[in-house]
């Protein structure tokens, strides 16, 4: 294991103890050779478990193109049920929160507007009033936020908005750009998440150094956020061998963290010669977030990682999760914080082997389970996507 770059005065949960899992199961319904589902989506939400009831969203071309979906099980049932469109036009990068007592809230893409609907039994709901993509939920009690990359002028600025919940309608109660100046370059792909003191955090991929950098910004009230800051701890400046303005960073992902805490993980091009690692920075409490550690372990380097993502609970666990091809071909990993440091990476089972397991979403329930789902790719029978549940031993 590797030594710490920093500790932090937050609950550990105990290193490298054994998870038991579950036999995974097979989402999606409809599959064959030319359907092709997408688990991508800002802060990659793609699963939430709502009273003991599973939901997984996703994207997939079955109907000539493409649609999104929402498939949930029930805590007793066996199998999930098939799934439902959430869609009408064309739709892209769907994410999916849980409300509670088997009540979710999912968002998405749809004829270059962002929609969220309560299920079962909602109506959509059209969150911005201009064309926007890259839209992610996070929810803390009964405060709902949503974020989204809307078009301002030339570029896309990243929204917050804070959304209102009555019976199964929602609607919008205020939504700002996290900068009120037009942005000078673009941004995409917003996370989010809500502290235990109601604070919010937002994330998202900015060009304003003429390279990719994860930006952050907090606000106390999810209304006035302050001055964006980097969430990257090496400076903008010649990339190595003089290409470009700097090494490239992208897909940040962010989970609440403890009582008061935030964790962000994103892949990050530092180490220029392997591609993309997996990269995590914490903030305990300060609204300010720390020094960067590497995720992965060193059977991972000189290979890149892909799909990164982070999760936790209020009790202190903390779960990173991305696939890479250490292997030969590409498998799903994970790796835990001990309240040192990461881990050694652990393949998850059922999503490693041979063929290609990757694309990961994950969520940790009430009680500590870990629910994580991925794409099985099979040229023949086609995609599958696969959903398996880990406990402690």
């Amino acid at each position: 294991m590797r030594a710490a770059a920093l500790v932090l005065a937050v609950l550990a949960w105990p290193a490298q103890a054994a998870w038991e899992w579950s036999t995974p199961l097979t989402v999606n319904s409809v599959r064959g050779a030319t359907i092709f589902p997408h688990l991508e989506s800002a802060n990659r939400q793609g699963v939430a478990v709502s009273g003991g009831t599973v939901g997984v969203v996703w994207e997939d071309n079955r109907s000539g193109g493409p649609q999104c979906y929402l498939a949930t099980k029930p805590e007793a049932a066996a199998n999930f049920q098939r799934e439902i469109q959430l869609s009408q036009g064309e739709c892209y990068e769907p994410v999916v929160m849980a409300l509670g007592t088997g009540r979710f809230v999912a968002a998405w893409e749809e004829a270059g507007k962002v929609h969220a609907r309560v299920l079962p039994g909602g109506k959509a709901l059209q969150l911005s009033k201009t064309d926007a993509a890259q839209v992610t939920l996070a929810l803390r009690g009964d405060r709902i936020y949503a974020a989204w990359a809307e078009q301002a002028g030339r570029f896309r600025r990243i929204v917050v908005a804070r959304l209102a919940l009555k019976a199964d309608a929602l609607g919008v109660k205020s939504a700002q750009p996290v900068e009120t100046a037009m942005p000078s370059d673009g941004q995409g792909w917003p996370a989010l998440a809500v502290a235990g003191d109601g604070s919010v955090t937002v994330a998202w991929e900015d060009r304003r150094s003429r390279h990719t950098v994860p930006m952050v910004s907090h606000s106390t009230d999810g209304r006035s956020f302050a001055a964006p800051a980097r969430l990257t701890d090496i400076r903008s400046g010649s990339a190595p061998g003089g290409l470009g303005a700097g090494t490239g960073a992208m897909r940040p992902t962010l989970t609440a963290w403890g009582e008061q805490g935030f964790a962000a993980v994103w892949l990050d091009k530092r180490d220029f010669l392997s591609g993309y690692d997996v990269y995590a920075a914490f903030d305990t409490g300060p609204r300010r977030f720390g020094r960067n550690l590497r995720v992965q372990d060193s059977f991972g380097d000189n290979m890149a990682q892909w799909h990164a993502q982070i999760v936790g609970d209020t009790g202190g666990r903390l779960v990173a999760l991305w696939d890479d091809a250490r292997d030969g071909t590409p498998d799903v990993w994970l790796s835990e914080w001990d309240g040192e440091a990461f881990g050694d990476d652990v393949a998850v089972t059922g999503a490693a082997g041979p063929g290609e397991q990757s694309d990961p979403v994950a969520t940790l329930d009430a009680a500590g389970s870990l629910h994580v789902v991925w794409l099985d790719r099979n040229d023949k029978a086609g995609t599958r996507i696969r959903y398996a549940r880990a406990a402690r031993k």
